[in-house]
């Protein structure tokens, strides 16, 4: 969710609405709009980064039934205790308080943040070659596709380093060969993308036939206004958009993160157990295999007690979400119609 955009036009929609009058907001009011964001915000980067992007993938590539795998802590400072110093018998991102525990045994509270650089390298990266790509005229959509691809190397050295331990390397300096990571991971971009394009043309498809309009935030538009009919098109819509994502986008994720993921260097140690040879599927390349797992043998070992386990965690993490928007909103509309009453008309 978009909170400023949120506020933003919550704070407009007030304001107008008050019998079409001219009114001036305090000077301070714009200032606890801004605190109220600045409050939230830790909390909206834990959960919009940490908890979405890399308690999954530490799901995706973790290992449900490792050979007498036993977590070792990284971070010195750690509670031995929450290092989970017995032999696992279940998966560490069964849990999201055990996701926490291993992390902050790995690296204390900064790991929740691990690989954020790189993270907002690819962002910047990614806005670079992406308008370049948009300037192509007969590109169209093609151009997110290609800029997905030009970042392979970027994409792949964040995964590996959010699932392995600390290093000292700068992120720039764990880039894999880009020719072997092209080569490894073009196919499961391909079906991400594809499965991602989906995930948004067709929820916007659907809504046109059903003649529902779309609140577009990020293009700067006003909430559109809707009948009673919402109440019914608009769960549609919702219903064929979580259907892809969860039949289509994550399935699509899984394949990619486990391609990248197989080609983490040897000398590096993941902090979820992990079976690099995947069932025994990958050979290395210094025996002449490919060094890494195919994107059919990716998806073939997943176990379905892994789909699962990824599912569920994914349905947590919403939940939490869900509970935080709830309360920012709860906080956020009472601040916007309280300052639009301090109001002042316009002269």
């Amino acid at each position: 969710m978009d909170y400023i955009h949120l506020t933003s036009t919550l704070a407009k929609r007030v304001v107008e609405s008050r019998d079409s009058e001219n009114y001036d907001l305090p000077p301070w009011a714009i200032g606890i709009v801004i605190l109220t964001v600045v409050v939230f915000t830790p909390f909206l980067l834990f959960t919009g980064y940490t908890m979405k992007t890399i308690y999954p993938t530490l799901a995706m590539v973790e290992d449900p039934n490792p050979p007498a795998y036993e977590a070792v802590p990284v971070n010195e400072d750690a509670d031995p205790e929450t290092a989970a110093s017995a032999p696992l018998q279940k998966a560490i991102t069964a849990s999201l308080r055990a996701i926490n525990r291993l992390l902050f045994s790995v690296a204390g509270w900064k790991a929740n943040f691990r690989g954020i650089v790189c993270a907002l390298a690819i962002a910047l990266a990614q806005g670079f070659v992406g308008g370049i790509f948009a300037s192509i005229p007969f590109l169209g959509m093609i151009g997110t596709l290609l800029t997905a691809l030009a970042l392979v190397q970027l994409e792949t050295a964040w995964v590996h380093i959010v699932i392995s331990s600390p290093s000292k390397l700068a992120f720039y300096k764990r880039l894999p060969p880009f020719r072997k990571t092209f080569e490894a991971t073009c196919v499961p971009i391909l079906v991400f993308w594809a499965a991602r394009t989906l995930s948004v043309k067709m929820p916007l498809l659907v809504a046109a036939l059903l003649h529902l309009p779309i609140w577009e935030p990020h293009k700067g538009k006003d909430i559109p206004k809707y009948d009673s009919s919402v109440s019914w098109k608009g769960p549609i819509v919702a219903l064929v958009g979580i259907a892809i994502s969860v039949l289509l986008v994550i399935p699509a994720q899984v394949i990619l993160v486990r391609v990248q993921a197989s080609l983490l260097p040897p000398e590096e140690d993941a902090i979820v157990p992990f079976d690099r040879s995947f069932e025994g599927t990958v050979e290395p390349a210094i025996v002449g295999g490919k060094g890494y797992v195919t994107w059919k043998d990716s998806f073939r070992t997943f176990t379905r007690a892994s789909w699962i386990r990824l599912y569920v965690l994914y349905f947590k993490v919403f939940l939490v979400e869900t509970a935080l928007s709830i309360l920012f909103m709860a906080v956020i509309i009472p601040e916007v119609v309280f300052l639009s009453n301090k109001s002042d008309k316009a002269n």
